[in-house]
């Protein structure tokens, strides 16, 4: 499964719980693009810019689509043309878009140096939020808020593929 949503939605901490409670490998895409450029996340936007970026979570989200994980991607992966593309095909993947207030999303992001588009005035981070949020529709098969406790939320979207949605 791919979980996909704004920066401090909880991918990574959902999809660390899932991985537990279903006994699946999980793959956050932020420790693959280092691995594919050689730097880490604020290095390549210092040096590359955000493009280049991009290009890298790209080619990172290619590569771990054939295996049987739990991908946590990041958040703005719904950006790059390619990218979106490429998850937009799916069939066979559930895609779940974790969402919570932006307020709350905001506080989780705020001082966060690995998150080189979180750390800018909150307008600007709300414009990047509202322009996501139609992209993250677009692709999701179900979207799951993640307001509750990280249980309840692994616990709904267990539930949904236990319901014969999708295969875990």
């Amino acid at each position: 499964m791919i979980l996909i949503g704004f920066m401090g939605c909880g991918k990574t901490t959902i999809a660390h719980e899932l991985g537990l409670q279903l006994n699946k490998k999980t793959i956050d895409l932020d420790d693959v693009i280092p691995k594919i450029a050689g730097q880490p996340i604020p290095e390549i936007f210092a040096a590359e810019g955000e493009a280049a970026f991009r290009e890298y979570e790209f080619q990172a989200l290619q590569s771990i689509l054939k295996e049987n994980a739990i991908i946590a991607t990041g958040g703005g992966v719904v950006t790059y043309e390619k990218s979106y593309a490429l998850l937009k095909e799916l069939t066979d993947i559930p895609v779940f878009f974790l969402n919570a207030p932006f307020d709350d999303l905001y506080s989780r992001i705020q001082k966060d140096d690995n998150r080189p588009l979180g750390n800018q005035d909150i307008e600007k981070v709300r414009g990047l939020y509202n322009s996501r949020l139609d992209k993250y529709s677009a692709l999701a098969d179900r979207e799951i808020s993640t307001s509750k406790t990280v249980a309840d939320t692994a616990a709904e979207i267990i539930n949904y593929i236990d319901d014969g949605n999708f295969k875990a």
